[in-house]
């Protein structure tokens, strides 16, 4: 949903293949909506892709310095933020593949530095 993201967002999903190949659920704090609200309306809207288009893989992606968490300020330091996303990365997978044992998750952060520039990596 954050615009900082797009141009690298593009060029993974390019790096990997992807683009027009997938369905893009893009809502701020979608992993902890899910972990928050597991029957909310993101994890519906993961439910619809899974069921209308026979979904094989959700790449789950987080990124630092998101609002919907406070962005970087929120945390005592860049560590402390990025095991809050891995932990609720590993939590909205779980919600998935309770409902969706057949589906693999991906996990994806996209680090976005002080310098402007953004890294994206599969954790």
């Amino acid at each position: 949903m954050d615009f900082r993201l797009q141009k690298a967002i593009d060029q993974w999903l390019a790096d990997k293949n992807l683009p027009g190949d997938c369905d893009m659920i893009s809502v701020a704090g979608a992993g902890k909506d899910i972990v928050a609200n597991p029957d909310g309306f993101v994890a519906t809207q993961v439910d619809l892709s899974c069921k209308l288009h026979e979904t094989k893989i959700i790449l789950l992606m987080h990124h630092t310095d998101c609002g919907a968490y406070g962005g970087h300020t929120a945390f005592p330091s860049l560590e402390d933020e990025r095991a809050q996303h891995l932990g609720d990365m590993a939590k909205t997978e779980e919600i998935i593949k309770s409902k969706h044992p057949e589906v693999e998750v991906k996990k994806i952060l996209a680090v976005m530095n002080d310098d402007g520039s953004i890294i994206v990596e599969e954790v």
